[in-house]
């Protein structure tokens, strides 16, 4: 087959969409698939600027849109509409304002019915849709669980770690409030992105935040390694699911995350804990009370390190490719 992705990122951008769209466009071409990649060239924090969309890709047996991109993936849908387009819907986009939103969500679905299947990665997210033709393929987790690794054998002090971008929806700044509440915990935070300076800049004068640059993964697993909690403190629906979850929890760390649609599925099947989103009291309950109790936190670590076990066995970069070549060849 040739296959159009058309994304908001790819490698080497860091983020989460970027990486499965690496795994899917490599794991494709290894099967001898010919695909082409597309993204934005031209960014300014959390808008993308391209001419994209204003171009027919008749040549191409499937087109693979990744959305919601205001206004990429929408024109996308007006101006390829004749060709066979594969739609994966990434999260509830909140652009602006609540009002806002609710309007280009509500022009984004009927556009979307363009397509002739709609992926999501989570049945929270198929539930929205309505439709036959929508499926629910995980998204792949491309780490491997540690060998001969001691989860009790973590140290103090207890370290709850972020690992992400530093973008308005993630919510770090109810981390770092959380941070100056509790002084006896050590918050790594590892990313980057434009809102970093002021987080900082927030930040100034905890002794127990800790900034870490972009990391690579052999990077990563040692800070998950020292970590007891991995946070997803996102306040709105832009997070949809949370990978950096699964793979804290490969390593020890208790998956704790905001009740978003799409995370609390992923929360459930880790078996994680919730918060209020936007809530740094709720946050700071939570991490109390795990941490004040060794043998609670040991219990949920455990648990949740057999659930990523479980997951990563299934849920690998092959079954990835897998699902979508199945869903692309339908659309032949």
């Amino acid at each position: 087959m040739k296959i159009l992705e058309v994304a908001t990122d790819a490698p080497p951008y860091k983020g989460g969409i970027s990486r499965i769209v690496g795994i899917l466009s490599g794991g494709l071409k290894q099967r001898g698939h010919l695909v082409d990649v597309l993204t934005p060239k031209l960014r300014f924090r959390e808008f993308k600027l391209s001419n994209i969309p204003f171009h027919q890709y008749n040549d191409y047996d499937v087109i693979h849109l990744h959305g919601p991109t205001p206004f990429l993936s929408d024109l996308m849908f007006m101006t390829n509409f004749k060709s066979p387009i594969v739609y994966t819907h990434h999260a509830e986009i909140c652009w602006i304002s609540e009002k806002l939103s609710r309007i280009y969500r509500d022009i984004h679905y009927f556009l979307s019915k363009k397509a002739r299947i709609t992926i999501v990665h989570s049945y929270d997210y198929a539930r929205l849709f309505r439709r036959a033709n929508v499926a629910v393929v995980r998204y792949p987790c491309p780490f491997d669980p540690p060998e001969n690794f001691n989860i009790e054998g973590k140290t103090n002090p207890f370290t709850v770690l972020y690992v992400g971008q530093f973008r308005p929806f993630k919510g770090i700044d109810v981390l770092i409030k959380a941070a100056m509440i509790l002084k006896d915990i050590v918050f790594i935070l590892a990313g980057e992105g434009y809102l970093k300076p002021k987080l900082m800049h927030m930040a100034k004068g905890l002794v127990n935040v800790k900034f870490f640059r972009r990391v690579d993964d052999e990077e990563l697993r040692e800070l998950y390694k020292q970590g007891h909690v991995i946070c997803l403190p996102s306040v709105n629906t832009t997070e949809a699911y949370g990978l950096v979850l699964i793979e804290g929890a490969l390593h020890g760390c208790v998956p704790l995350a905001s009740n978003l649609i799409g995370v609390r599925e992923n929360i459930s099947q880790l078996r994680g804990l919730l918060f209020e989103p936007k809530s740094c009291t709720s946050l700071v309950e939570k991490i109390r009370m795990i941490s004040a109790d060794r043998a609670l936190w040991v219990n949920l670590a455990r648990g949740s390190q057999r659930a990523a076990v479980n997951y990563v066995s299934t849920c690998t970069p092959d079954y990835y490719v897998d699902k979508h070549e199945e869903i692309f060849k339908k659309c032949l």
